[in-house]
């Protein structure tokens, strides 16, 4: 393998965090030194520090985008780490310039000039692609509980959504195509290698192997549990927090967390959930762990063995650590690899049945 950046791009819903999540655990494996950063990730080299309503103009909002870039390739030269990096060269970028209605050969401007920076660093991009944009939106609004009335507003008032007379979930799903079509443009001028793949049909094995041989890593199968393991997992876990977010209370695209609405001097989704507290359940399902109802993950959560009793949380920059006591699981709790990204180190209590 011969990049130190992989870029993982696609509209929401494409499967960008899952891919890029076993993309870090595959070239771990297989000895590498690697690091993910989460879309919504906090803090995020590539994160946007203030909305384009609030910079003054596209014009402020794209130099801050390349600023942002040229300082993460200063640092990354000096790196031997392979960086995994999701949404940021296209979706976070395009998406609001799109919106404030600025000319797509001016947002291709600015990406060309990302792509200048990031060149020495031989990216490659994985672009993941679903032609029927509008069945792919309903599945993540129903697999994330996320509210549909909220974004059909976002892209009504947009300025692009005005102009072009955007109404609707119709208009809403119109907004992605056109930003689609925009992204697909690009690939096609970028100079460094690209691998699109159609992933409509859910032929996930055959996908993850295009890109092991697209990257030039053969990827080595994941850590597995026997049928008669899973159950010991299974079970309700419980938590009481003052700090504990939940999905409802603020939420970005799609149903994931906004952390930069407060209340009271507190991020909004923790003012909140002051006395809430924080209930789950994770169940055996076709041979999987399930976990559903966390407060503020989607409804349902795949968990993915990595190692004795840890599990990553699918899409998620979290991993699950459970604890025994005489064999038995009697807790769980959050943590991170790399970030302190919300609130990691809670134990949750399994609740005896």
């Amino acid at each position: 393998m011969d990049t130190r950046l992989i870029l993982v791009e696609g509209c929401p819903g494409s499967g960008k965090s899952s891919t890029a999540q076993f993309l870090g655990r595959q070239l771990q494996r297989a000895g590498h030194t690697c690091r993910w950063y989460y879309e919504e990730e906090r803090p995020h080299p590539l994160a946007a520090l203030k909305g384009i309503d609030r910079s003054k103009g596209y014009r402020e909002f794209g130099t801050a985008a390349l600023i942002r870039w040229r300082d993460f390739v200063r640092r990354a030269r000096r790196s031997k780490e392979i960086t995994i990096v999701e949404s940021h060269f296209f979706q976070n970028l395009i998406t609001p310039l799109l919106r404030a209605n600025v000319k797509p050969e001016r947002i291709g401007k600015v990406v060309h000039k990302m792509a200048e920076f990031v060149a020495p660093l031989r990216p490659m991009m994985v672009y993941l692609h679903q032609p029927d944009y509008a069945t792919t939106m309903r599945r993540i609004l129903d697999e994330r509980g996320a509210r549909i009335e909220h974004y059909i507003r976002l892209s009504e008032n947009s300025a692009y959504g005005k102009r072009h007379g955007l109404e609707g979930f119709d208009g809403l799903v119109q907004n992605w195509v056109d930003t689609r079509t925009l992204m697909e443009q690009l690939i096609e001028d970028l100079e460094f290698p690209t691998l699109s793949i159609d992933n409509s049909a859910g032929d996930w094995s055959a996908y993850l192997e295009q890109i092991g041989e697209f990257l030039s890593t053969p990827f080595q199968p994941a850590p597995a549990l026997s049928a008669d393991a899973l159950p010991a997992y299974a079970g309700t876990y419980t938590y009481r927090s003052n700090t504990a977010p939940r999905r409802a209370a603020g939420t970005t695209r799609f149903g994931r967390m906004n952390v930069n609405r407060r209340v009271g001097g507190l991020p909004r989704s923790v003012a909140l959930h002051h006395q809430k507290e924080v209930e789950f359940t994770i169940s055996v399902e076709q041979g999987e762990l399930v976990l559903r109802d966390y407060g503020w993950l989607w409804p349902t959560n795949r968990l993915i063995p990595i190692d004795k009793d840890i599990f990553d949380i699918r899409s998620w920059p979290f991993q699950l650590h459970f604890e025994r006591e005489a064999g038995e699981i009697v807790a769980a709790t959050r943590q991170s690899e790399t970030t302190r990204w919300l609130i990691t180190g809670q134990r949750y209590p399994r609740l005896q049945v």
